[in-house]
């Protein structure tokens, strides 16, 4: 005779263990995601006062409230995904109709940060992982640029990179600039394939003096992957103004990496080897242990291949 547990899980009702291993599943948090989340939790409370004497105070704003709230986000996405999904991604099986409506509440900024912060997981996750990562950016990429019609993302791009310029000029470092210029970017990746640059466009884009129209090129390139960019983005990588836009040269010289010559690719990883020598007094940006020291990492291994 069956015992009485086995009675209950027959007539349709879902058994304790099985309760307790959803609950598990539901609750577990990407590593990659809880450090970087974590990192914004804690700078978000940190606030520098330059006036005639430099203070420090620690204070829970606003901000921190939208970290703290993302950082439980790969758990919403499991729960969403609990009605039917069918794309694996490391907050679990989600589709597009599972996770739209938590999408489409979220603003373009959110969106665009979040693009931007799983591009960064992206860069130092394993293989499998990374592929993971990916198919949940392109989810969110495609939700953001649907939002735009594509007669109007080339004027979205260049009134985002005129935001980021003023940015860089205006707003003083902290988590807000951060968590505005990383959302920038992570807009701007999801418009790149619907805008129609001519190559010399491009190029005086990346030749720039300004930062907003630079990122705007390199958002262009690592989508294109268009080695008659190379040496342009070569010299960017060789001469960032900062660690982030040779994050996002080193992405665009990475896809471009089995279209190389041989000449290019012995550029490129002489370029590499001098910038990790880590000195920001001397531009050498690739710091150990940072995601450009995993990228660059990468792209070592490709050359060599």
């Amino acid at each position: 005779m069956a015992d009485k547990s086995e009675k209950e899980t027959g007539n349709n009702q879902i058994s304790r263990e099985a309760v307790d291993w959803l609950l598990k599943q539901i609750i577990q948090i990407p590593k990659t995601w809880l450090i970087i989340s974590t990192i914004f939790i804690v700078l978000s409370t940190f606030q520098i006062n330059k006036s005639d004497k430099l203070t420090f105070k620690f204070e829970v704003t606003n901000t921190t409230a939208v970290f703290l709230a993302l950082l439980w986000l790969p758990s919403v996405l499991k729960i969403f995904a609990l009605t039917g999904g069918a794309v694996k991604t490391p907050a679990g099986e989600i589709t597009g109709s599972s996770m739209m409506p938590m999408l489409q509440s979220l603003t373009g900024d959110t969106l665009g940060f979040l693009i931007e912060q799983t591009k960064l997981a992206e860069d130092v996750a394993p293989p499998q992982q990374q592929l993971e990562m990916r198919q949940m950016r392109h989810e969110w990429q495609k939700e953001y640029a649907s939002r735009v019609p594509a007669s109007e993302a080339r004027q979205q791009m260049e009134r985002l990179s005129q935001r980021y310029k003023e940015l860089r000029n205006s707003m003083p470092a902290g988590a807000k600039r951060t968590f505005e210029m990383e959302s920038i970017a992570g807009r701007m990746r999801s418009l790149a394939s619907e805008v129609n640059f001519s190559d010399e466009e491009v190029n005086q884009l990346l030749k720039s003096n300004d930062q907003g129209k630079r990122l705007l090129g390199l958002s262009v390139v690592e989508w294109s992957a268009d080695p008659n960019y190379f040496y342009t983005i070569l010299n960017i990588i060789n001469n960032s103004e900062t660690a982030f836009e040779q994050t996002c040269a080193l992405r665009g010289a990475g896809k471009m990496v089995p279209k190389l010559n041989e000449q290019q690719k012995k550029d490129l990883m002489s370029a590499l080897v001098h910038q990790r020598n880590y000195n920001e007094a001397e531009k050498c940006w690739i710091r150990p242990n940072s995601n450009r020291w995993s990228l660059s990492d990468r792209i070592l291994s490709a050359l060599e291949a």
